[in-house]
Parts: structure tokens; C-alpha cells; sequence
């Protein structure tokens, strides 16, 4: 994986991906999509991606969730939509380059933060300093698609936001 700044020193990202990485990326989408549109109530990733407004006013927290709940959910499909619309390849072509003007960018951002709280969420890293190791080899595949979209967050960010700009 690579990510750079955009050919010509035009605001945004450029970032080149394996195939198996942006079939990985398109995948990890889909995911979110179903947490997004099948998680239940009691799904504690959902109430990480849309924490109580008020906690200490149960009431204002229903009402709130029910005026913005659906653009925000909205909002998020989208960002995960144009993930897998970018990574969308065919087999055997070796490398995907990817051309993200500076909103496509902050969108990509999104959706990395809401698979990363999912992900999170999954494999018990509440905090990831302290996380335990896991136990299992799905938790495993977890934890380390978790790491690497935090790798691909902090380099985009890294360029769209260098430090001394």
C-alpha cells in the first residue's frame, strides 16, 4: 500500500493498493454495511458508531437518536458505498490506484473510522494500548485488519494534514 499526495500537487490522496488489498478493502465494506443495516439493538459496535447524545437525559437520547439516526446512518453507507466503488477490480490486475479529490478523502476517513470502532468493538480493544492478546484465529484476521486501517487512516491523514503545513 501506498498513499501520497495527488499527481501535480492537487489537494488530496493518491493511494495504490495490492488487488488482495482492495479486495480486502471492498469486503471490510460490506461488513460495515451489514453492521450498519442488520446490527440490533443490543449490537455494542452500533452503540459505539452512535453513542447517547445524553447520557444522563434518556429522553433527549431517544429523541435525538430519532431525528438524526437516519442520516447518520446514511451518511456512513455512503462513505462505505464509495469505498467499494473505488476498490471495485478485477481479478489479476495486480495493483488498484486510486485517485481521492479532498471530500472523497475525509469520506474514505469516515468510513476507516467506523470500521476501526467496529473492528474495535469485535476483538475487545477498547483501548488499544491495553487490548489482551487474542485468542482465537478469526480474532486474529480481526485485529489485524483493525491495525492495518489505522495504518491507511494515519497515512492518509498524514497527507492531507502534514504537520508544519
Amino acid at each position: 500500500m501506498i498513499v501520497a499526495g495527488r499527481e501535480g500537487g492537487a489537494d488530496g490522496v493518491r493511494i495504490v493498493l495490492e488487488t488482495e488489498e482492495a479486495m480486502l478493502l471492498s469486503e471490510l465494506a460490506d461488513q460495515v454495511d451489514s453492521v450498519l443495516l442488520l446490527g440490533g439493538d443490543d449490537d455494542p459496535a452500533l452503540d459505539r458508531l452512535f453513542p447517547s447524545a445524553y447520557r444522563d437525559d434518556e429522553a433527549a437520547a431517544r429523541d435525538f437518536e430519532r431525528y438524526t439516526r437516519d442520516s447518520l446512518v446514511d451518511g456512513k453507507r455512503q462513505a462505505a458505498q464509495a469505498v467499494r466503488d473505488a476498490t471495485a477490480v478485477r481479478r489479476g490486475d495486480g495493483v488498484v490506484e486510486i485517485e481521492l479529490d479532498q471530500a472523497q478523502a475525509w469520506g474514505w476517513l469516515t468510513f476507516l473510522t467506523d470500521l476501526r470502532l467496529i473492528l474495535a468493538e469485535r476483538v475487545g480493544a477498547t483501548d488499544p494500548d491495553e487490548a489482551e492478546p487474542a485468542d482465537e484465529e478469526r480474532d486474529d484476521y480481526l485485529r489485524a485488519a483493525y491495525e492495518w486501517a489505522g495504518v491507511v487512516q494515519g497515512s492518509m491523514l498524514e497527507v492531507l494534514d502534514p504537520i508544519g503545513r
